[in-house]
């Protein structure tokens, strides 16, 4: 490997230009909200003589620069001020993007006060209530790359309160945020939701990715049907000039990574598309090896100034062996030898943006999911086809009732078909259709800005033959199914309310009230559903923020469920098919927290910091007594330094989490298991050659402490990995 990194080296140094003494700096200029090019924005060079002026199509030029960094700052009557350091190279032009928000500016007799950038709902009809900004972290491409991340998971393991369950089961990965499961986070990609995602983010590619948005809070309400549960929404990148990547890596258990990108912009048509191949064998003796194709192409055309079409397709076929359990796992977990081969996915969604005039805007989505996972079983020597297709579309109407005053409203339909039943359910034809109508309104009063929102879900079982609702229990092989029945309504209201102080300083509040069904195929300790569960949830928030990019946040929450859906920490196998099902129960159980977290811009023009940390506790009700939720970690704690100058970054980051407990895959006969109480550390870096095509070689040392550490009974992670690469662009 050591030799082809070489090459690759010697092949790109070989194909720079020569060197000259200056470089320069080329960009465009867009306004944040709209995406649209900015005409007349002053730009400067800080600290010396250089300054221009954005043409009609947002871009501008600086040359004649020498090598080193530079401040660049953005200004614009109506739009923050930005700030911006840039790494001026020899013989080349560094590309950049400045994207300035919207302000709004109070004039009376004697003074000027800035407030806090208006939310342009017109723009963005799915953007989610601004009571929620304090509980919404984002993961950019940048950052994936310093982190070494290769998928979404990956890219998330920092995400204030965040934390990856690593299993060998039919989910893998689930990730969580401030103890929310049962159900996990839902997942969109480019703002369009996916119902059954939960086998993909641990395969799908980050290479491509130029951001992941998460709402940490069990509070999203416009975005598909996440409901209580919170959202994960990954933004494929979109390109504004040609340019091509390929990356290649090799490390540990002979696992290995490709990927190629290209991406570019004709006028008002932009496009990007990418392959990957990665691999792994795991440890020897666990069954782990993995393997997945990835496949993507992104499209967007802007035919007038008043409309925008965007699609997306994604492709992935590959195979995974479910890692074997380990004591203190039940012994039937560690005899189960299971495979999913082939494990074959397609996404393709289009979406629709449509302003004919300043108060109103059309946003409509279409969708489609097929996913075709072979299941199977070594020791019973089985094959299952565990196939699923999905769906429908989304329609958000937004209208500028005034100046101040902005109302949403829309609808979602969801068709989901297994025809064959699909994981813990497997046998079971499912053919279940889901509508949902939403409304928000929100008002702004000077500084501050309130709003209120409603939900209501219904889902029609055309076939469900998972469980019984109406019948009684009794052994699974004699469940009947359920055909043509409507499931109760499922209503979520909230509101919120965001308001300016001075000095770049907002306080943010957010309740909302819903109510959550168990996932689909889910049984109680009687083999009967498990009844919905109510979700009262606050949330609180007070962000800091200074220029060049330091912000600091403060976000108390509570949350309090009536009949949570549970694990009751037992089993049932069916009696003809063997399949292992996991039982829940029903409990009313409170969580409360706060969240601090901190990022800093480069300082000495050398590094820049981030720090959070989540402390949580968790009781269950039970009567008048409070007995204390062992299943959640305490603390949560994640900071890094990224260190950057010219050439070369380092990047050191580490994660805490306090011990919990549970029972799951556990020996029945030892009851609960410690698990976390961890520290772990991860090391990458990298160095750069060349200018106009760069070439960064790096290493990335993931566990560098080699903490063989759990988060789920019998199913520990796999320590130490070394992997080392090179990334080449044009």
């Amino acid at each position: 490997m050591s030799m082809a990194v070489t090459g690759i080296m010697i092949i790109a140094v070989q194909t720079l230009t020569a060197q000259d003494s200056e470089g320069g700096i080329k960009g465009t200029v867009r306004d944040a909200v709209t995406m649209l090019p900015l005409n007349s924005v002053n730009i400067i060079v800080l600290d010396t003589t250089v300054g221009t002026v954005s043409d009609k199509n947002g871009s501008f030029t600086f040359s004649g620069l020498k090598p080193g960094e530079y401040y660049i700052r953005a200004s614009m009557v109506g739009y923050k001020s930005l700030h911006l350091p840039v790494q001026v190279r020899a013989s080349s032009f560094v590309r950049i993007n400045l994207d300035l928000r919207p302000v709004s500016i109070l004039l009376d007799s004697v003074r000027i006060t800035g407030i806090r950038p208006k939310r342009d709902l017109m723009a963005i009809p799915t953007l989610e209530t601004g009571g929620l900004e304090a509980a919404h972290s984002i993961v950019t491409a940048d950052e994936i790359r310093k982190q070494g991340s290769h998928t979404v998971i990956e890219a998330l393991k920092y995400v204030p309160g965040g934390l990856i369950e690593t299993r060998g089961r039919k989910v893998k990965q689930f990730f969580s945020v401030r103890g929310q499961k049962y159900p996990y986070p839902d997942y969109a990609i480019n703002g369009i939701w996916q119902k059954e995602f939960l086998e993909l983010p641990y395969f799908f590619s980050s290479s491509d990715i130029e951001s992941i948005e998460i709402v940490r809070s069990s509070a999203a309400l416009l975005t598909g049907l996440s409901g209580l549960a919170g959202v994960i929404d990954i933004q494929t990148r979109e390109y504004d000039s040609l340019e091509t990547a390929v990356e290649l890596e090799y490390g540990s258990f002979e696992s290995f990574h490709g990927q190629l990108s290209h991406g570019g912009k004709y006028g008002s048509f932009s496009y990007a598309a990418g392959a990957g191949y990665n691999r792994t064998k795991g440890p020897a003796g666990l069954h782990a090896a993995e393997k997945m194709m990835n496949i993507h192409g992104r499209f967007r055309w802007e035919p007038a100034s008043s409309l925008s079409i965007t699609g997306n397709i994604f492709h992935m076929n590959g195979s995974r062996q479910l890692s074997k359990a380990a004591p203190p796992a039940d012994q039937k977990y560690i005899d189960l030898i299971q495979t999913y081969d082939p494990l074959l996915t397609t996404l393709v969604n289009l979406k629709t943006y449509y302003r004919p005039a300043t108060w109103a805007s059309t946003e409509l989505q279409l969708f489609y999911s097929g996913r075709q996972p072979v299941f199977i079983d070594e020791v019973r020597d089985s094959r299952t086809k565990e196939y699923d297709f999905e769906w429908g579309l989304n329609i958000i109407q937004a209208l500028a009732v005034s100046p101040d005053n902005t109302f949403r409203f829309g609808g979602l339909y969801n068709h989901w078909l297994a025809p064959d039943g699909k994981r813990f359910y497997a046998g079971k034809r499912c053919d279940t259709e889901t509508i949902s109508f939403v409304a928000t309104d929100e008002q702004r009063f000077g500084p501050a800005v309130i709003d209120a929102g409603i939900r209501w879900t219904r889902t029609f079982m055309n076939e469900y033959g998972a469980f019984n609702i109406e019948g009684s229990g009794g052994y699974f092989k004699n469940v009947d199914p359920v055909v043509d029945e409507w499931q109760p309504p499922v209503i979520q209201a909230s509101t919120g309310v965001t308001l300016s102080l001075k000095n770049e300083l907002s306080l943010h509040l957010h309740a909302t009230f819903g109510q959550l069904k168990p996932r689909e195929g889910s049984l109680d300790t009687a083999l009967n559903v498990p009844a919905d569960e109510s979700r009262l949830k606050f949330d609180m928030g007070l962000i800091k923020s200074w220029e060049r990019g330091s912000r600091m946040v403060l976000s108390p929450f509570y949350v309090r469920q009536v009949n949570a859906i549970v694990y009751s920490g037992q089993t049932y196998e069916h009696p003809v098919s063997g399949k292992i099902m996991e039982l829940y129960e029903n409990r009313n159980q409170e969580q409360y927290g706060i969240e601090f977290e901190t990022r800093s811009r480069k300082l000495l023009h050398l590094f820049s910091v981030f720090y959070n940390i989540t402390l949580m506790n968790s009781s269950i009700l039970t009567g008048d007594a409070r007995v204390k939720n062992k299943e959640h970690p305490v603390l949560i704690t994640n900071g890094g330094i990224y260190l950057d100058r010219s050439e070369f970054d380092l990047n050191f980051l580490g994660k805490y989490v306090s011990g919990f407990e549970n029972e799951r895959f556990a020996d029945p006969a030892l009851g609960p298991q410690p698990l976390g109480d961890y520290f772990t550390m991860d090391v990458t870096g990298g160095y750069t050659f060349g200018t106009r095509r760069t070439v960064r070689v790096y290493l990335n040392i993931i566990n560098l402490t080699n903490r063989k550490y759990s988060t789920v009974v019998g199913y520990p992670d796999f320590g130490r990995r070394i992997n080392i690469g090179a990334r080449l662009v044009i």
